[in-house]
């Protein structure tokens, strides 16, 4: 468990228990809260950001290899039905 010590202006720390108050949390609970939310936050853009190298990344999306494969697979006769069978 981290503890920390907050020192903060009177106007803030007023608006800080209010804020809290008025979500009827404790303002340590409400400070928790807040953080909980940044670092969804931050999480998402993280991967927005690693998205958005992949997306430029040309040969890290070449999936040729698998032509091959996908190929052998799809030309397979089925032998049974993919469909799930219903219960007797």
């Amino acid at each position: 468990m981290f503890s920390t010590t907050l020192r903060l202006d009177d106007d803030l720390g007023r608006f800080l228990r209010e804020a809290a108050e008025a979500h009827a949390m404790s303002v340590n609970g409400w400070l928790a809260e807040l953080l909980r939310r940044e670092q969804a936050a931050a999480a998402r853009r993280k991967l927005a950001a690693d998205w958005a190298a992949y997306g430029k990344d040309a040969e890290a999306q070449d999936v040729a290899y698998a032509f091959e494969a996908q190929a052998e697979v799809a030309a397979e006769p089925r032998r049974r039905s993919y469909r799930a069978r219903k219960p007797k």
